[in-house]
């Protein structure tokens, strides 16, 4: 899905310039956002328009996390971390030179998964859970970014159709988020609370909607890059 984001509107952009010299730039970019690489393309004068791919490879963690809400208890888990980020920006080069406004759309993709044991009772939603309730493992995510939404930025750095060689580049920004929890788990049948799938899913998703609300404080992620750019 993403390919398609990306490769369709640079893909349009292209066929759009085809009667004329497509001036391209390309280059690798670290920051708040990961450290990836992006590519560049001159619509006009002072118009470019950047397709940005970042990430960065954190190996998987063994914590103990919390959950529950009154009485909590310990989960050994295995904590997995994705970092980075997909962007189709436009940047304006409001004097024809270095500096440059740009906007667009960023869709944060840094996701914390875990998957772990219940090591004790927990109340959660009201209700007692007990490892003998659990069959497994009880698993989960938070996602920052579920889709593409607006960036809004300012950066220096050449235009790609301001000739061949290498440049540096910089830029700072904000991009909005849009987390979302999901906490997924099976029950014993006949377990120590005797609980159904589906009563222990309607006290997952309220503990969901519980993350939620706290991840709601969290609407922005500001970004910091440097990077360095090739034009040709």
């Amino acid at each position: 899905m993403i390919r398609k984001y990306i490769v369709i509107p640079l893909g349009f952009l292209l066929a759009t310039f085809n009667a004329q010299a497509v001036e391209i730039g390309v280059g690798v970019k670290a920051g708040t956002i990961g450290q990836g690489v992006e590519v560049s393309l001159a619509l006009t004068q002072t118009i470019n328009a950047r397709v940005s791919l970042t990430s960065i490879e954190v190996d998987d963690q063994q914590e103990t996390v919390q959950i529950g809400t009154g009485t909590t208890a310990d989960i050994d888990a295995v904590l997995g971390f994705d970092f980075g980020a997909t962007a189709l920006l436009f940047d304006w080069y409001v004097f024809d030179g270095t500096f440059h406004l740009t906007a667009g759309f960023m869709k944060n993709d840094t996701k914390l998964s875990f998957s772990g044991t219940l090591l004790g009772p927990v109340t959660l939603d009201s209700g007692a859970l007990a490892p003998g309730d659990i069959n497994g493992d009880i698993g989960g995510s938070i996602s920052l970014g579920e889709s593409f939404q607006p960036y809004l930025g300012v950066g220096w750095g050449r235009k790609a159709g301001d000739g061949g060689g290498f440049a540096l580049t910089a830029e700072i920004g904000v991009a909005l988020l849009d987390p979302n929890a999901n906490l997924t788990a099976e029950v014993i049948a006949g377990g120590t609370n005797n609980l159904s799938q589906a009563d222990l899913d309607a006290r997952l998703t309220s503990a969901e909607s519980d993350v939620n609300s706290e991840l709601a404080l969290f609407e922005a992620w500001p970004v910091i890059t440097l990077g360095l750019n090739y034009g040709f």
